[in-house]
């Protein structure tokens, strides 16, 4: 439209004397609200508590409640609901799918003006064929693993294998050879500091997509990180551990960013895919839920911006107002110059610029409604989730939905027993929750808000007249995916070139 064009215009103006913007991405993985030590003193996080207070906190920064469709809405800029990962979280590995090939992917945007693109760590986008992987869907270079998770330690993958040993360690267009059995928190960090340290300003600007695998499941962290706690749990030690390592590469990266120059034309972001899994390990209070549900605990997660491109002003202050995670995707192509919009693919993009408010230019975010869940791929159980304003909805679907509890400040306890799986808002009562007044969800006011509750209705049925993925996934492979693995020495790699 005339106005974005407008808005692109004058954006490509202020930035001309600067150049365009170095943009990183940090996703942790699986780390909820109530980890980072500036949610919690009981965590020793120094370097993300200094750039959380030194930069400009996100207090309504709302993901997906687990892994592959975060990822996915983050690089296509669509809601989850119209991404096939939401579905199963594209598991198992050897289902040939991944998220729809025809959404353009973030990094082919700023390609458009010149950037420099990067991925390190978790992909989890699709690896049955190569245009599915980091490189085919746009990135210039890409270390990490293709699937949803691997032992940290040795890069062994999750679930069925196939030869015993299979390792997940992708180099960008085939295998890593010799690279794994090294701490992956290690190796990810060093290969980020690397490409910050190597890249040429004057080649253009730099985008690096940084997904950690910590603190994902295994529970697994070195031992001079878990020297730094001393509760009666281990496992609790261990994973608080694991939230130190992220603090350690926030600050490799963070150094590295002001030691190569980088820095002071830089925006740089901070958050986690989901909250953290009760049943596995980890906290999320005081908010309730767990990663899997949509109650705050699994969706609203911690988060900040720095870099030297926030203006001061900004500094020490909180962002309270709505923001979605597919909003990054406008952001970062507005302030790239490049239009975000997409003609590509099945669903529109529902992204924002949210550079005006982030800067200061602006003091309202122009998000205002999410669509966290829709009726997916179950007509039976429609589970859907909607939130406008201060008012959430959930319609938990012929069951309920489920994590519906408080977990406390580490999940499992001292008996290691995970939680139950309790329940709410089931069919036919949906449950309707003021987040201004109540962000725990403690109080149920669907009996006193008729009109909200209407109004939220109409809206859950509109919402069916739009696109949604296919309900059953294509026949699982694994003969395929094995055979590729054996091709491949014990690596996974795509099978259906």
């Amino acid at each position: 439209c005339a106005m974005r064009s407008v808005l692109l215009l004058l954006w490509a103006t202020a930035v001309a004397a600067a150049g365009l913007p170095n943009i990183i991405f940090m996703l942790t993985d699986d780390l909820g609200w109530n980890s980072p030590g500036y949610h919690n003193a009981d965590l020793d996080t120094p370097t993300l508590d200094a750039l959380a207070a030194n930069g400009l906190k996100l207090d309504q920064h709302y993901v997906y409640r687990f892994c592959s469709p975060t990822r996915g809405a983050f690089l296509s800029g669509r809601y989850p609901y119209h991404l096939s990962g939401t579905r199963n979280n594209l598991i198992p590995w050897y289902i040939p799918e991944g998220i729809n090939i025809t959404y353009t992917y973030l990094p082919k945007k700023l390609k458009q003006a010149g950037y420099k693109t990067h991925h390190v760590g978790k992909w989890h986008q699709g690896l049955h064929k190569f245009e599915y992987t980091p490189v085919g869907r746009g990135f210039d270079t890409s270390y990490g693993f293709l699937e949803g998770g691997e032992d940290h330690n040795t890069q062994k993958t999750f679930g069925k294998q196939c030869t015993g040993t299979d390792v997940d360690l992708w180099n960008g267009t085939g295998p890593a050879y010799g690279r794994n059995d090294t701490y992956n928190g290690y190796t990810f960090t060093a290969q980020a500091v690397d490409i910050i340290r190597n890249h040429k300003q004057s080649e253009g600007p730099l985008f690096l997509y940084f997904a950690l695998h910590n603190t994902h499941a295994p529970t697994e962290a070195p031992d001079r990180f878990v020297a730094k706690y001393n509760f009666t749990q281990q496992l609790r030690n261990v994973f608080d551990a694991m939230v130190s390592v992220v603090d350690e590469q926030t600050k490799n990266v963070t150094d590295a960013l002001k030691e190569s120059g980088l820095w002071d034309n830089t925006l740089f972001i901070w958050t986690t895919d989901n909250g953290s899994p009760v049943q596995v390990a980890g906290s999320n209070a005081p908010l309730r839920g767990s990663k899997g549900s949509d109650f705050e605990g699994g969706i609203r997660v911690p988060g900040f911006v720095n870099g030297g491109l926030l203006p001061d002003s900004q500094r020490g202050k909180v962002a309270k107002d709505l923001i979605y995670v597919t909003d990054w995707y406008a952001t970062f192509c507005t302030m790239a110059g490049v239009d975000p919009d997409d003609k590509f693919g099945p669903a529109p993009i529902n992204s924002n610029n949210l550079w005006p408010y982030l800067s200061g230019q602006n003091n309202t975010s122009p998000r205002t409604q999410i669509v966290h869940d829709h009726a997916m791929f179950n007509p039976q159980n429609e589970f859907s989730t909607l939130r406008d304003g201060k008012w959430k909805w959930i319609k938990g679907g012929q069951h309920g939905e489920g994590f519906a509890s408080w977990y406390g400040q580490f999940t499992p306890n001292v008996t290691g027993h995970p939680p139950p799986n309790t329940f709410a808002c089931a069919d036919p009562n949906p449950c309707l929750f003021n987040i201004e007044e109540d962000p725990t969800e403690h109080h149920d006011v669907s009996a006193q808000n008729p009109d909200v509750m209407k109004s939220m209705h109409e809206w859950f049925q509109q919402l069916k007249t739009t696109y949604h993925p296919a309900a059953t996934a294509p026949p699982e492979d694994f003969a395929g995916y094995c055979k590729a693995i054996k091709q491949h020495h014990g690596f996974v790699a795509p099978w259906l070139d």
